[in-house]
């Protein structure tokens, strides 16, 4: 029985590594002798800055402080807090339906309910905050 599994874990491997390796040699061509592909010594490599300080399409790519942390906090910080609420909320229900009428169960889900709400409205809270307080630095700041 071990025998047959260790034999079957053993097979798969290679059948994997298979897999990994076929689009690296199914799309080799020779570089440089076909029209469309440049060759090797003219490839321009170039990685932009992935957060690009929400300033897409502007001539001035200048990124200051408060455009790295808007843009942090909008793409990074407030997506994985509003997922981590809407999955509190959805366990705070599961909570719900498993209590089968228990009174100590049925507060434990009102409880998560009520605590992930408390985290929306703080979620929602610090948003508008933000807005404003960035909206009031940037009138101050402008003459």
């Amino acid at each position: 029985m071990i025998l047959k599994y260790m034999l079957k874990k053993i097979s798969l491997i290679p059948i994997i590594i298979i897999l990994m390796l076929l689009p690296i040699f199914s799309e080799a061509e020779e570089r440089g002798t076909t029209g469309n592909i440049p060759p090797p010594s003219k490839i321009d490599i170039k990685i932009d800055n992935p957060f690009n300080c929400g300033k897409i399409g502007t001539a001035n790519n200048s990124c200051t402080l408060m455009d790295l942390i808007t843009t942090i906090l909008n793409k990074i910080v407030m997506p994985i807090a509003a997922v981590a609420v809407v999955m509190w909320i959805i366990w705070a229900g599961f909570t719900y339906l498993m209590a089968q009428g228990k009174p100590a169960e049925i507060e434990k889900a009102h409880s998560r309910l009520l605590w992930s709400l408390v985290g929306a409205g703080i979620l929602l809270g610090a948003a508008g905050i933000s807005g404003v307080l960035q909206s009031t630095i940037e009138a101050l700041i402008a003459p």
